[in-house]
């Protein structure tokens, strides 16, 4: 972690599409069955041109992203906000940027991380930020 510097930008994560099956199961372990994300006719008549996968769904990918980064960080705090929604059967590409590095007292290092997430075809859907704790690195 001692070659990161504020700035550096991380290889995108680019994931495969979030089919129906997966926003079904995901309704059906978390409970959230509206049918903007399971029917069409219902996500229609809502204003949406067709499903839409749930935003807990889409942010639950950062983490693995963030993890394949940083693999020795602890993740503090994770915050998004939805600027679109994503359609059912799109992927994603989730993007990320150090924004700061605060050393901690007793050792280690706090880093904060500006988040993207696009669409398939690059339309930006979401933004976030991470913050993680790294430990000091022994030899």
């Amino acid at each position: 972690m001692s070659t990161l510097a504020v700035g550096h930008r991380f290889d995108d994560t680019k994931l495969a599409h979030l089919d129906a099956a997966a926003v079904a199961a995901y309704a059906q372990a978390s409970g959230d069955r509206n049918p903007i994300h399971l029917d069409a006719a219902a996500a229609r008549a809502a204003g949406l041109p067709g499903p839409i996968v749930h935003g807990m769904l889409v942010m639950g990918r950062l983490e693995g992203a963030i993890r394949n980064w940083l693999p020795g960080a602890r993740l503090k705090g994770l915050s998004t906000r939805f600027v679109k929604p994503l359609a059912v059967g799109d992927g994603i590409v989730i993007g990320g940027r150090l924004a700061r590095i605060r050393p901690l007292e007793g050792g280690g290092t706090e880093l904060v991380l500006r988040l993207t997430i696009a669409n398939g075809a690059g339309t930006m859907i979401c933004i976030g930020e991470a913050v993680l704790e790294s430990v000091p690195l022994t030899g």
